[in-house]
C-alpha cells in the first residue's frame, strides 16, 4: 500500500511554499513578517548571527549563502540515498516526503536518486503520472526509472529506442567495419558505444528486448538496411555476455546467434559451425519457426560474407575433380542461408512466405563456369608454390610488369555469366570472395579479367552515371547555387540497397587488400598507366587499366567509390614518395605518375558522388593524399597549378 503525504510538516518549497509566504506577508506588516521569517528559518547552527555578519561583510548575499548551503545539503542527502537500500516501507515514506521536490530543478535529484536506487520497487502512481506529464522531468530520470515507465508505455519506449537504433545503423565506424569482407572487427563492433546504449536501455527486461526486436524488424522493412541484421545478432550476444538468462532462454534465435558469433570471431565458417547450424534447424519446431527473425539475422553482412567464403571454399575443393566431387551437395546449406538473408524483407513481411530457393542458374551455369577460373587459379598457385596451408606466403610481383595482365587459357566470362551477375546477389558475393582471395595471392590478371564484368553489373544495378561533363560556367553556376560542384549520390531503388552496400564492401575490401600487398602493386599500376599515357592518352576517361576504369565508374555513382579512389591514390603517392626518397627505379616515369595521381584526384573531386554526411571523412582522405605526397608532386599539382576542385578538400 502506498503511503499518503505527511501532514505534520509544512515544507516551504514549490508553489505551496510560495503561497504560504504570500499569506504571511498579507496578514502582517512586510518588514515584520520578513524579520520573523528570517529568525524562524535561519541556519540552525551555533553562532549563526556571527557567521552571517562575517559573510555579509565579505559581500555575500543571503541568497548566495543559502544557495551554497542548499547544494551542500543536497550532496549530503544524495550520499545518504546512495548508501544501503531502505526497507520498502521506509522507501515509500521517504519518497512521499520528497515528492514536492520533483518540481524544483535543484532538488529533483533527491526523489529521482531514490527511485533509481531501488528500481525493482514500483513507482507510486502519482509520481509516475507526474513524470509522464512533464517532459523535462522525464528527461532528468535515470534510465533505470525510465525502464519502469517503458514497461507500461510501449510508444514511449519506441520513441526512446528508435533514435538509438538509427544512430547504430548510420554510425560511420560500424558501417566501415561491416564493409570489410573478412570480419576483422568483431571485438570492436561488439564493444561499440552505439550497441552498448541500446543494450543498456533494455538491461534484463525480456519485454523491452522483444519490443526492440520488433522495432528492428519494422525499420528493416522501411530501409532494407542490413546493419539491423547485425544488431539482431549482437543484441542476442549482449544478453548472453551480461548473463541475462531469462532473455536468452526466451529468444528462439539465441542458439543460432551463438553459433554464428563463434564463426565470426574465428573469421571462418568451418565444419563445426555448419554442424551447429544444422543441429539448430533440426531441433526447432518447423511449424512455429520464426523465419523472419532468422532471415534478419542472416542478412547480417558479417554472416553473408562468411557464407560466401564457405561456398567458395567448397567450390575450391570441387574444382580439381568437379564431375566426381562428393561436396556438390554441401553447397545447398550455405546457399539457402544466404538466400534467406537476401530475402529477409519478404520473410519478415509474411509468416507464410516459402523458404527461398537459390537461383538454379547460379548452380547450373555460373558455378560450373567459375570452377574453370578456380581451377586455372589453383594451377597458377601451385606453380608459384602457394597452397591453402601456405597462403600467408605472398608471391612477389614485379612492379615493372603491366597491371593489365592476362589469364592463361584464354578464359573469359560468358554473356550468361554477365547476365547472372547482374541479377544474382549470391553470385556476385561469391565472385567478390574469389577475387579478393586472388588479390591476396597477387593474381592481378584474374582481377582484371572480372572487373569489367563487375563494372557492367554495377551500371545495370544502379543505373548509368549522369552526364557530369560541365563547362567552367556551368560549374560556377552550380557552385553558386549549391556551394559545391559535386553531384550527390544517385538515388537507388530500395530493392538494390543490399547490392549497393555489398558493392561498396567489395570496393573497400579490394583497396584494403591491395594496400596490404605493399608498394609493388601501386608501382605496377602507375607503370601500366604510364604506358597508356605514353601512347597519346591524356584523359582519365581514356585509361583502360581495369582498376582505374572500375574506380572511375564506381566513384561517379557511389560515395564509397570516391573515398576509396582517394585512398588508392594516397597509396600510390606513398609509393611515389618512397621512390623519390630512395632514388629507386620501380616507377619508371615519376613525372608521369605525379601527373596521373593529381589529375585523377582532380577528376574525382570534380565529378564523383559526394555524400554530405561523409564530407568530413572524405576531406581527411584528401588531406592524407596531400600529406603523403612527395614535395615535388604537391607543389606541382596543388600549390602551383592550384587544382580548384581538389584544393577545396584541402587546407592550403
Amino acid at each position: 500500500m502506498e503511503p499518503s503525504h505527511s501532514a505534520e510538516t509544512q515544507y516551504l518549497i514549490g508553489s505551496a511554499g510560495k503561497e504560504s509566504i504570500k499569506r504571511l506577508m498579507g496578514v502582517k506588516r512586510p518588514q515584520l513578517a520578513i524579520k520573523e521569517f528570517g529568525e524562524q528559518n535561519t541556519l540552525d547552527i551555533p553562532a549563526a548571527k556571527t557567521i552571517y555578519g562575517l559573510l555579509d561583510s565579505l559581500g555575500h548575499t543571503r541568497w548566495s549563502i543559502h544557495s551554497a548551503v542548499l547544494d551542500s545539503v543536497v550532496a549530503a542527502a544524495l550520499k545518504q540515498i546512495q548508501g544501503a537500500p531502505l526497507p520498502p516501507d521506509r522507501h515509500f515514506a521517504l519518497l512521499a516526503q520528497l515528492r514536492p521536490c520533483l518540481w524544483i530543478p535543484r532538488l529533483r535529484d533527491l526523489p529521482l536518486a531514490l527511485l533509481a536506487k531501488q528500481p525493482q520497487l514500483p513507482i507510486p502512481l502519482d509520481i509516475r503520472d507526474a513524470i509522464f506529464k512533464a517532459p523535462d522531468l522525464y528527461n532528468a530520470c535515470d534510465v533505470a526509472i525510465k525502464r519502469q515507465l517503458w514497461l507500461s508505455d510501449a510508444s514511449l519506449f519506441k520513441a526512446h529506442m528508435m533514435p538509438l537504433i538509427r544512430q547504430y545503423v548510420s554510425n560511420s565506424e560500424l558501417v566501415e567495419m561491416s564493409r570489410e569482407m573478412f570480419c576483422e572487427y568483431a571485438k570492436a563492433r561488439r564493444e561499440h558505444p552505439a550497441l552498448a546504449a541500446i543494450a543498456n536501455s533494455i538491461d534484463s527486461e525480456l519485454q523491452l528486448y522483444m519490443q526492440t526486436l520488433g522495432i528492428a524488424r519494422e525499420l528493416f522493412l522501411e530501409t532494407f538496411d542490413t546493419a539491423l541484421g547485425t544488431l539482431r545478432l549482437d543484441l542476442a550476444m549482449a544478453m548472453h555476455d551480461n548473463n541475462f538468462t531469462e532473455v536468452v532462454n526466451n529468444d528462439v534465435c539465441y542458439r543460432l546467434a551463438w553459433s554464428l558469433d563463434v564463426c565470426i570471431n574465428k573469421r571462418m565458417m568451418d565444419d563445426s559451425g555448419v554442424k551447429d547450424m544444422e543441429g539448430y534447424f533440426d531441433d526447432i519446431d518447423s511449424e512455429n519457426t520464426p523465419y523472419g527473425d532468422i532471415a534478419l539475422m542472416m542478412s547480417n553482412p558479417y554472416v553473408r560474407h562468411l557464407q560466401a567464403q564457405l561456398i567458395l571454399a567448397i567450390l575450391e575443393e570441387i574444382a580439381p575433380n568437379a564431375e566426381f566431387s562428393a561436396r556438390q551437395a554441401d553447397l545447398k546449406q550455405p546457399m539457402t542461408m544466404m538466400s534467406m538473408g537476401l530475402s529477409a524483407h519478404t520473410l519478415i513481411l509474411s509468416d507464410d512466405a516459402p523458404i527461398p530457393i537459390p537461383d538454379r542458374r547460379v548452380t547450373r551455369t555460373f558455378f560450373p563456369d567459375i570452377l574453370r577460373f578456380i581451377k586455372t587459379a589453383q594451377a597458377r598457385d601451385r606453380l608459384l608454390g602457394i597452397s591453402a596451408l601456405t597462403s600467408s606466403k605472398r608471391p612477389r610481383l614485379d612492379p615493372e610488369s603491366p597491371a593489365v595482365g592476362a589469364v592463361e587459357g584464354g578464359l573469359e566470362p560468358t554473356p550468361e555469366d554477365l547476365d547472372i551477375l547482374a541479377s544474382s546477389e549470391l553470385a556476385r558475393q561469391v565472385l567478390y570472395a574469389f577475387l579478393l582471395k586472388r588479390v591476396d595471392n597477387m593474381d592481378l590478371g584474374m582481377l582484371n579479367l572480372w572487373l569489367p564484368a563487375l563494372t557492367q553489373a554495377l551500371l545495370s544495378l544502379l543505373g548509368p552515371a549522369a552526364d557530369d561533363s560541365k563547362t567552367e560556367a556551368e560549374v560556377a553556376r552550380l557552385r553558386a547555387s549549391t556551394g559545391t560542384a559535386n553531384p550527390e549520390p544517385k538515388p537507388i531503388q530500395m530493392s538494390a540497397t543490399i547490392a549497393a552496400f555489398e558493392f561498396d564492401a567489395f570496393l573497400q575490401s579490394l583497396i584494403t587488400h591491395r594496400k596490404k600487398a605493399g608498394f609493388a602493386v601501386a608501382a605496377a599500376m602507375l607503370n601500366s598507366v604510364d604506358q597508356e599515357l605514353g601512347q597519346g592518352g591524356c584523359k582519365i576517361d581514356a585509361i583502360q587499366t581495369p582498376l582505374i576504369k572500375f574506380l572511375d565508374q564506381a566513384g561517379r555513382l557511389r560515395h564509397c567509390g570516391h573515398e576509396q579512389t582517394i585512398v588508392f591514390l594516397a597509396d600510390c603517392a606513398h609509393a611515389l614518395s618512397a621512390e623519390y626518397s630512395s632514388g629507386g627505379s620501380s616507377i619508371k616515369k615519376k613525372e608521369s605518375a605525379v601527373y596521373f595521381i593529381f589529375t585523377m584526384a582532380e577528376h574525382a573531386a570534380a565529378h564523383y558522388a559526394v555524400d554530405p554526411a561523409g564530407m568530413a571523412s572524405l576531406k581527411s582522405k584528401y588531406e592524407r593524399l596531400a600529406a603523403v605526397s612527395p614535395r615535388q608532386a604537391f607543389n606541382y599539382r596543388i600549390c602551383k597549378a592550384n587544382c580548384p576542385n581538389a584544393a577545396k578538400f584541402l587546407t592550403i
